[in-house]
């Protein structure tokens, strides 16, 4: 297998294991899950904002596999990841930021191979 092809894979991989990792994430915030209620509440986060966090994870999540949108949902969760981080940071909970710092690395190689202008475009299709 060829070096483009071998990075095509991966990124396809990666997208896909994410997605389910915000899938996972994301619709038990939209649907009202008591534990994430209880999270959001004890950071000091309004009620509304939980299913909005839980919307935009869910949709990055679904951007991720269409290989022309996998750059916006990259975008998306790459942004609710610095908002993770800062409220771990914020609420003092320790080696809590290392998660979407490792989220964040994984969405950044997914954005490499995807960004207009990457070897291999935002198609994420294998070359031929």
């Amino acid at each position: 297998m060829d070096r483009s092809k071998l990075k095509s894979v991966m990124a396809w991989i990666v997208s896909v294991l994410l997605a389910l990792a915000f899938l996972g994430a994301g619709l038990p915030k939209v649907l009202g899950d008591q534990g994430w209620i209880d999270r959001f509440a004890g950071w000091g986060y309004a009620d509304w904002f939980r299913p909005v966090v839980g919307v935009v994870e869910v949709s990055g999540a679904l951007a991720l596999l269409i290989p022309g949108f996998a750059r916006y949902g990259v975008a998306l969760l790459a942004l609710i990841m610095l908002g993770a981080g800062y409220t771990h940071l914020a609420a003092a909970e320790g080696l809590e930021i290392l998660r979407p710092l490792i989220f964040l690395a994984f969405l950044a190689f997914v954005g490499w191979t995807r960004w207009p202008g990457s070897p291999r475009g935002n198609r994420g299709e294998p070359t031929r």
